[in-house]
């Protein structure tokens, strides 16, 4: 029993050795290393949020770390971590940082670099969400504390990261130079994102202003905020536009995405008019309004539980959308597919980025850029879609017009003989009369009309008519108007006034035009006309008063025999 209590006594003393951390040698790794990925960094979490510098390098202390990362925890509230890495330089000097893996981190704190004789070289670095930009050394849109190494030896950095919504935690080391230069090529891909989305952005703006159409708001809200969102989350919109603004670098991060989610959710419903599935549309609803619950969340300050509902409606929210792309198109929404294509571009890039994450593939272009790779195209697709979504409306809308101008002319149009009707008469003469200077109505009525209806049928009846229609359309000018009345009557309206012998002349070609025998089944069919003629404005203004007049002087010439008359004396 004793020799076992004298183990236990070794185990317990020898136990710090345990957790130290293997050095990391700096001069292999000139262009990145991800420290905690590598089991080179030492964690301990500080569940009270009191621990001091001090504290945290008392070697009683050190057993305390270890070399697991902590895990995440759902919907926030993390408390503190301590980070410790011991870094090893064979070179005569170096120049290097030790950079964050996120910008979404409230409050970072850097120590050291400590030397084997527990000097600090630098004086500790606070920055974070919580503190104004100006505190990020080199300027970096990411928080990093630069290393100058005097000389070959092992040194000890500690760090401690707070965040409210529970960020992936990690730090990286790199070669000052390389990181600079990685730095400006991310910029370069960010900024090529960045003028994608600009552009698309712009682009529907214009067309917002011509169309006049709601989801073109929907989808300028929904891209302003995800390249708001993207801008904060890369840290340049802390660079750029509210850096000396800390209340709101920290809630940017969790009520950008917010507002992006529910324009994003408005866009949805709009695009894919899913009131035609009552469910969804009820659905997607409630999906915009724990967005902006989320966006409101943010702004009070309730990070972690913001952060939190903002994963949960982007999971169910996706979802939802593409279960109401695939309801929708099979009702016939041709661009409901370019929809369902922009949803799954912003998921494969997401997916990717899963993966790298997993190790499963090795890709750290895809992990540090995937998330605006798929913003920008999942928005280049939906600007598609909604050029798809136009084209179709203006298509319909041209059908439409061309129907009802169909169904305007066939109301206007006698179905015998392709004249106008009493309608279409009607319409030509307001446009004609409008302008109050003289104009002529001849009303024609057929002479020996039914005794052919009688004798032969309606058919023949119906033959001569249009015949006599025919005919009459021939002899006038372009712009007049003959119209058939019904039965055996037609009106010819001039557009242009003639003398008073000119109309009688054009009266005698259009009773000889008329006289000439029709043919019907080998058979010569012949009728005649009489013809009643006004003009206006001494016969009257309007269609009424001068078929009026015509009536009366078209009887007069058929009591006559004149063959035309006029309603008074030209």
């Amino acid at each position: 029993m004793k020799l076992l209590r004298a183990c236990l006594l070794l185990l317990l003393a020898i136990h710090p050795f345990w957790v130290q951390a293997t050095p990391v040698v700096l001069d292999e790794h000139r262009q990145g290393l991800q420290l905690h990925e590598t089991g080179r960094l030492l964690w301990l979490a500080d569940a009270s949020g009191t621990l001091t510098l001090d504290e945290v390098r008392d070697p009683a202390l050190a057993g305390r770390f270890g070399s697991a990362p902590p895990a995440p925890h759902p919907g926030g509230g993390a408390p503190p971590y301590w980070l410790k890495v011991v870094l090893e330089q064979r070179a005569e000097n170096g120049d290097w940082v030790l950079a964050t893996q996120t910008t979404a981190i409230k409050d970072v704190r850097f120590f050291g670099p400590f030397d084997a004789a527990g000097h600090a070289l630098a004086a500790p670095v606070h920055t974070g969400l919580s503190q104004p930009f100006a505190t990020r050394p080199l300027g970096s849109e990411r928080y990093l504390m630069r290393l100058q190494l005097p000389a070959p030896g092992t040194y000890t950095v500690y760090a401690r990261l707070y965040g409210d919504a529970a960020p992936v935690l990690g730090l990286s080391v790199w070669e000052t130079a390389e990181y600079l230069q990685w730095r400006q090529h991310k910029r370069l891909f960010d900024g090529i994102c960045y003028g994608i989305l600009l552009t698309l952005l712009v682009y529907n703006l214009a067309l917002a202003g011509i169309f006049r159409d709601a989801t073109y708001g929907y989808y300028i809200g929904q891209c302003a905020f995800a390249l708001l969102t993207l801008a904060s989350f890369n840290g340049h919109a802390a660079h750029y536009l509210w850096g000396q603004w800390p209340w709101w670098q920290e809630r940017g991060n969790v009520v950008l995405p917010g507002l992006w989610l529910l324009f994003g959710a408005l866009f949805a419903r709009s695009f894919l008019d899913t009131r035609q599935v009552p469910l969804l549309d009820w659905l997607l609803r409630g999906v915009g309004m724990l967005a902006a619950c989320t966006a409101l969340l943010g702004l009070a300050g309730r990070f972690a539980t913001a952060q939190a509902l903002n994963e949960a409606v982007t999971s169910v929210g996706a979802l939802l959308a593409a279960v109401a792309a695939i309801a929708i198109m099979r009702r016939g929404f041709r661009p409901a597919r370019w929809y369902l294509g922009g949803q799954a571009m912003l998921f494969l890039s997401v997916l990717g980025v899963v993966l790298v994450n997993w190790k499963l593939i090795d890709a750290p272009f895809l992990l540090a850029n995937g998330l605006q790779i798929g913003v920008a195209a999942e928005m280049a697709v939906f600007a598609v879609a909604l050029s798809r979504r136009i084209s179709g409306m203006r298509a319909s809308q041209t059908a439409l017009r061309l129907h009802a101008a169909h169904l305007a002319e066939a109301a206007a149009t006698d179905p015998l003989t392709g004249l106008a009707n009493r309608s279409g008469l009607a319409q030509g003469a307001a446009r004609i009369l409008a302008d109050g200077a003289p104009h002529a109505l001849m009303l024609l009525d057929l002479d020996h009309f039914k005794p052919i209806n009688d004798a032969h049928g309606h058919d023949a009846g119906d033959a001569v008519l249009c015949t006599v229609a025919a005919r009459l359309q021939a002899q006038i000018r372009t712009g007049d108007i003959v119209a058939r009345l019904g039965g055996d009557e037609f009106v010819v309206l001039l557009a242009a006034p003639l003398p008073g012998d000119q109309l009688a002349a054009l009266a005698r070609r259009l009773d000889a035009a008329v006289r000439q025998p029709v043919d019907f089944q080998g058979q010569a069919l012949t009728v005649g006309a009489s013809t009643g003629i006004a003009c206006s404005p001494r016969d009257g203004h309007t269609l009424t008063e001068l078929m009026r007049s015509a009536d009366r002087a078209m009887y007069q010439a058929k009591q006559a025999r004149s063959g035309h008359a006029f309603s008074t004396a030209a």
